[in-house]
């Protein structure tokens, strides 16, 4: 009977162990067996190239009124009057078009930190 019970302990331990192994191979982060497949064909399609330059634009479209409205919130705070807010993609400023009082002023903001870098009476 001894025999048999291991046979049983072995068996199950077998199965397990196969089971464990074909899960942790699929499941391994980073792991896409057919991404190196298609990928390539992806990106040379048509449809990829037709919006290559959408996606782009998308992505500044969605990060630039936030950026934005965070600089002029910061001079605002500062008791300023925001006229008008421009940032490009990649600069490491941000310039601030304001009113305090009857004075037009120019502000400069370092991004990613909002510090202020220059006012300038305009």
């Amino acid at each position: 009977m001894s025999t048999l019970s291991a046979l049983k302990t072995l068996t199950a331990t077998s199965i397990v162990a196969a089971l464990l192994a074909v899960t942790t191979g699929c499941a391994t982060p980073g792991y896409n067996a057919y991404g190196d497949v298609y990928e390539d064909i992806y990106k040379d399609s048509s449809v990829y190239k037709k919006h290559k330059k959408t996606i782009k634009t998308l992505e500044k479209d969605i990060y630039l009124p936030a950026i934005e409205q965070q600089a002029a919130n910061k001079v605002a705070g500062m008791g300023y009057r925001v006229r008008d807010v421009k940032y490009k993609k990649g600069s490491s400023t941000i310039k601030v078009k304001a009113i305090r009082g009857n004075k037009d002023y120019k502000i400069e903001l370092g991004y990613p930190g909002y510090n202020v870098i220059k006012i300038k009476e305009d």
